[in-house]
């Protein structure tokens, strides 16, 4: 069933491993899709790896307003609409304890985490009220939700979740909706590096789930397609957490963690 039949999708972040997922899912239901990534050359080799894809790749650099409003113009220009936009972008950058990162990466990490999602929904939103409304994906994650770790990413994806029930309140009455997905541990290419250098850490992110598992790409790109279809005409303004249960299990494994001292 192709639920996404005639629908124009922006993914930004595109070259990237969930990225890439969620855009063969939307087109698989029969999207046209524009892919955004910064990396030409990575953004290049993911669409010309991907087989009878129809994607339309464009570089952009969406912390950038001129790349933005050049982005979402060259979209128009080719489809001559916008449906779906997915915020997927985001950046790492010397994350860590809010002392010891420096007023660069935090800058950077906010401008390609957050300040990306306004200004994407700053040109995409008057497009989609002259259609008549729309729908708006923000990829957040459960480190905005709480604090684990990351100092100024977990600010960025929780002011990420913020922006995302303003948007809702401003903006539902002309028919757009805007809800984001905050996943957990998902096992992208980034953990690659990560297990060459600790083959263990996979299986101890697994160990502090409820359902002891990680998840795929494939998966927030299944939750995605739901939220860019019309089957989720009445979701907006909401956060679905595709964590395995790691939120929801913190007080069990504080509890335990405790009486096992």
């Amino acid at each position: 069933m192709e639920r996404l039949q005639g629908k124009v999708c922006v993914i930004t972040g595109g070259a990237g491993s969930i990225g890439m997922a969620m855009a063969r899912r939307i087109a698989a239901e029969g999207a046209e899709i524009a892919l955004a990534d910064r990396d030409e050359a990575k953004l290049r080799r993911r669409c010309e790896s991907s087989e009878g894809a129809r994607w339309l790749p464009i570089v952009a650099d969406v912390g950038r307003n001129a790349d933005v409003e050049a982005l979402i113009r060259a979209v128009v220009e080719r489809f001559g609409r916008l449906d779906v936009l997915v915020n997927n972008a985001a950046v790492w950058a010397g994350d860590g304890l809010a002392t010891e990162v420096s007023e660069a990466d935090w800058d950077a990490i906010q401008t390609g985490t957050l300040k990306s999602v306004f200004l994407c929904c700053r040109h995409a939103i008057p497009i989609m009220i002259r259609q008549g409304g729309g729908s708006i994906i923000n990829i957040a994650s459960v480190n905005g939700m709480f604090g684990l770790g990351l100092a100024a990413y977990s600010a960025a994806k929780g002011g990420m979740l913020a922006l995302t029930q303003t948007l809702a309140a401003q903006y539902g009455p002309q028919g757009i909706r805007v809800n984001a997905i905050s996943p957990g541990t998902i096992q992208t290419e980034y953990w690659d590096t990560l297990l060459a250098r600790d083959p263990q850490a996979l299986d101890d992110w697994k160990a502090r789930t409820l359902l002891h598992r990680v998840g795929t790409p494939e998966e927030v790109a299944a939750l995605a397609a739901y939220l860019a279809s019309d089957e989720s005409r009445n979701a907006t303004g909401a956060n679905f957490v595709l964590d395995a249960g790691l939120t929801a299990g913190m007080e069990i494994h504080s509890y335990r963690a405790a009486n096992q001292r």
